[in-house]
């Protein structure tokens, strides 16, 4: 190493031939007073130029009219730096993406003697990652539209399955209950073959039954898809209105249904809110628990940013294994009563598509909880 040459010499040289790095200082207001080579062939200003000058010419038009110059130079004195990816301005007024440190500069006895900048051109990366971004978001887009061309084929099939076969499943009850009469007229209809058509009856009813709730959950995926229409609803006349629906002969056991609206109106699809509310006290009513009195507690309060509405019973209640599957298609625990199993599952796909929630705690032998939360704000 040659001798002659201080320490602070050799700095200068470095910082002076560095070329793919703008390397420049400023003094405590920002004017700038050193401009190495790199910062001449990114930034296209000459040192000449360059000296002396406000180092806010760097930064977009829109930027120094925002006071984003004086920003960086405050945040970096706070913080001891300022670092950054951003937009910078070159001498003929074109942007270019960069990487950018601005560095406080003290001396020896810690007073505040101006700035050092160091600014890379990464544009080109910049580019690319634009570019991977756009492509990530056309495969996105396009699986996207596959999905939904997928759904839509689904909804056509489900609904063309269902329509087809109304007509057969239909003949085959009106068949059985010919043979029927048939077999009791000709006194051939025993214990044995009663059980049998009777067995065949019930087949086929339950069939009915699935094919209806495979028409009800492509409606509901098309009413997702759609602005449902949203209206204030009246929560004691729905709950008349399904109670009046529940008593009618044959559809209720004896059950004391206790109610406390806190809150008596709700903004939201009267058609799904009545049929989340039926939902759960059907299923309160229809799984109580032999031994003791049913009793069916409906309670609604606010609960910000949702309206709550609980329904409450002291019926059979469900295994944690049980709760976590209790929103799946087709998925039923008890066999003693009639149902298909996808009741609660269209329940939380009704109460999640317009942003709410439902919850369920249930116990064994004590019975179960439901809360449903409505968005308040809709």
């Amino acid at each position: 190493m040659n001798l002659l040459h201080s320490k602070e010499s050799l700095n200068s040289y470095f910082i002076e031939q560095i070329k793919d790095y703008a390397i420049f200082a400023t003094d405590t207001k920002g004017i700038i007073t050193v401009w190495n080579k790199g910062a001449e062939r990114i930034k296209g200003y000459t040192e000449a130029e360059a000296i002396g000058q406000y180092y806010g010419i760097l930064h977009p038009d829109e930027y120094q009219q925002a006071g984003h110059p004086q920003h960086e130079l405050e945040a970096a004195l706070q913080n001891g730096s300022y670092e950054a990816e951003d937009w910078r301005k070159r001498k003929d007024g074109s942007l270019f993406w960069a990487t950018v440190t601005l560095t406080p500069i003290f001396d020896k006895k810690g007073k505040h003697i101006g700035f050092t900048k160091i600014t890379g051109n990464i544009t080109k990366q910049k580019e690319l990652q634009d570019k991977l971004a756009e492509r990530q978001q056309s495969a996105l887009e396009h699986k996207n539209s596959e999905l939904q061309k997928t759904n839509l084929d689904l909804d056509n099939f489900i609904y063309t399955a269902s329509h087809d076969l109304r007509s057969p499943v239909t003949n085959i009850e009106a068949l059985m209950l010919l043979l029927k009469e048939d077999l009791a007229e000709a006194n051939a209809l025993n214990d044995g073959t009663e059980e049998i058509v009777q067995r065949v009856i019930g087949s086929v009813n339950r069939l009915k039954h699935t094919i209806e709730d495979l028409t009800e959950i492509t409606r509901l995926h098309k009413d997702s898809e759609e602005n449902l229409s949203v209206e204030i609803i009246n929560v004691q006349e729905v709950y008349k209105d399904i109670l009046a629906d529940l008593n009618s002969p044959g559809k209720q056991k004896a059950c004391f249904m206790q109610t406390d609206f806190q809150v008596h109106q709700l903004q939201f699809s009267r058609k799904n809110f009545r049929s989340i509310l039926y939902n759960l006290v059907s299923n309160a009513i229809k799984y109580q628990a032999p031994e003791r009195d049913c009793i069916v507690r409906i309670h609604t309060h606010l609960e910000e940013p949702y309206v709550v509405l609980r329904v409450k019973d002291n019926g059979l209640g469900m295994t944690p294994r049980q709760q976590g599957q209790l929103f799946t298609m087709f998925k039923r625990f008890h066999d003693h009563v009639d149902g298909t199993g996808i009741g609660l599952f269209m329940v939380k796909r009704m109460v999640e598509n317009a942003g709410g929630k439902i919850e369920v705690e249930s116990e064994p032998g004590t019975g179960s909880e439901f809360k449903v939360y409505f968005r308040a704000d809709m």
